[in-house]
């Protein structure tokens, strides 16, 4: 019974001493700009606030887990009034922590949705490509690329799908703050 309770303290000091994953909680702000959406006559191009959090795991410098983030954009468009909308992503990310003070992430929306006030709304998925900056204490300072695909819309009260779908895509700059617990 001794050496059982030995050997069972000795593989729990072992895992312990083996395990380095840590729960990854990352908040995150940041403006859009630069956005556009060419597949619309005319153009539109759109900008704005955003902010969420990334909740995953991270192990040796690698990262995963999920996203969320939430946009109040306005949308320009020539000839038409500004609208303002909101947009909610949804998805996963993966990505590397670099010993040399960046990190880099790819992130899948499977549901990216842009609502309009009075509830219209056209939704789809995207792709998300960051690099941060960690130069500074607890902070990160980030550039991200976005692109989406719309293929779906809610308009008037009717429910369709868009075809051709419509893409559109747009730079953020921003700051997060991950946290390894």
């Amino acid at each position: 019974m001794k050496l059982l309770k030995q050997m069972l303290l000795l593989s729990l000091v072992l895992v312990s001493f083996q395990s380095s994953a840590s729960l990854l909680i990352e908040p995150h702000v940041a403006y859009q700009f630069a956005g556009k959406n060419d597949d619309t006559v005319p153009p539109t191009t759109f900008s704005g606030t955003q902010y969420g959090a990334r909740l995953g795991m991270q192990t040796f410098g690698l990262m995963a887990g999920a996203d969320y983030t939430r946009s109040s954009i306005t949308i320009k468009q020539t000839g038409y009034a500004n609208k303002d909308t909101n947009r909610d992503q949804i998805g996963g990310f993966v990505g590397y922590k670099f010993p040399i003070l960046l990190r880099a992430w790819a992130s899948y929306y499977f549901s990216d949705k842009t609502t309009a006030a009075n509830g219209d709304y056209v939704s789809g998925s995207g792709t998300e490509i960051g690099l941060g900056f960690t130069g500074l204490p607890f902070l990160s300072v980030n550039l991200m690329y976005r692109t989406s695909k719309y293929d779906t819309y809610f308009i008037g009260g009717t429910k369709g799908t868009l075809s051709p779908t419509e893409k559109a895509n747009e730079i953020a700059l921003g700051v997060s703050l991950p946290l390894n617990l």
